[in-house]
């Protein structure tokens, strides 16, 4: 009788182990499930704090198009609106650069690639003059330009200074060029002759629009971006004047770029420094935008960057949006 006894005893004692155990799991599993439920939540409403924000810089760019179709400057609203705005426990920032206050790096691709033109010629000329004034040797400044022409035209054929397929194939690991339109700005890290340091020195100059043609904005270009203002009057304008004629820029921008080429030094009587080619690469409006969209909680820190494009019908459209995490 008391060994039947003590084998009951032992056998509710396993159940009673066998219940804490499953408990514990069930304990275990639900927490976790509520930690995914809660990180997907968080998530979900991130990513439409993010779409507000990209929603509300398009509105801004919208607005700023019917209040001056004709000119873009730092004056405007999507210049000057960078707050922090508290909403339900985060704070949320968007940040928009005007996308033509830069090189347009795919101006670089010849629409003639076995005879180009003054223009393409021109354009050439521009980007090595950029990188002799962010003092890059010559020679080097030429081959990278030869290189990322090799990189954009369309085919295998090896330019003077150049890199086609047998120079990136010779790579560890090995590769080939794009021969094609850059898409993103990081693409530049992989054109023969660009380091990281250069990549990082250039980048506040260059850009990546869906298109061939080079129109600077010259309401929007920053101080410490004289470099490229030099470097379209292929560096004849010296840094500190192209720098003296940003600070001294009218309030609202010029109205015209024949307004701002009359301020040019020597312009008048020098054919070289404002010529056809550099009116032609100049502007006082622009269409491409990008907005730098932040949102920031206690447990996490997300960041949307999205491209604008306004179209010639008075629409703001979305034309590419990159999602991160912030460190």
């Amino acid at each position: 009788m008391k060994q039947q006894r003590g084998m009951a005893l032992l056998v509710v004692l396993l159940l009673l182990s066998i219940m804490a155990l499953l408990a514990s799991q069930m304990t275990v599993r639900y927490r976790q499930m509520w930690q995914h439920s809660h990180t997907l939540l968080t998530q979900l409403q991130m990513r439409e704090y993010l779409s507000g924000g990209e929603a509300f810089a398009a509105r801004v760019l919208y607005q700023d198009l019917l209040d001056s179709p004709q000119k873009t400057s730092r004056a405007q609203y999507w210049a000057t609106q960078q707050d922090v705005w508290p909403i339900n426990e985060v704070s949320l920032r968007a940040e928009i650069r005007d996308e033509q206050a830069c090189f347009n790096i795919n101006s670089l691709q010849n629409h003639d690639e076995n005879h180009p033109d003054n223009l393409a010629r021109y354009r050439e000329k521009v980007f090595v003059a950029l990188l002799h004034n962010l003092e890059v040797e010559n020679l080097r400044a030429r081959q990278l330009a030869a290189a990322l022409e090799d990189w954009l035209d369309a085919n295998r054929d090896l330019r003077l200074l150049g890199a086609e397929d047998h120079e990136y194939m010779a790579l560890k690991p090995p590769y080939l060029p794009a021969n094609q339109p850059i898409r993103h700005l990081s693409e530049l890290r992989a054109v023969a002759g660009m380091d990281a340091a250069l990549y990082r020195t250039l980048m506040p100059f260059v850009c990546a629009l869906p298109e061939r043609d080079l129109a600077v904005n010259i309401n929007t270009l920053q101080q410490p971006q004289a470099a490229l203002l030099s470097a379209l009057f292929l560096n004849t304008l010296p840094v500190q004047t192209a720098r003296d004629l940003i600070e001294r820029r009218p309030p609202e921008g010029w109205q015209s770029v024949d307004q701002f080429l009359a301020l040019v030094p020597g312009s008048h009587n020098d054919e070289r420094v404002a010529g056809p080619e550099i009116a032609r690469a100049l502007t006082v409006n622009s269409d491409y935008f990008v907005a730098s969209i932040a949102i920031e909680n206690q447990q996490q820190r997300s960041r949307m960057i999205s491209h604008f494009y306004r179209t010639s019908d008075r629409k703001v459209v979305v034309r590419s949006r990159e999602m991160g995490v912030l460190p």
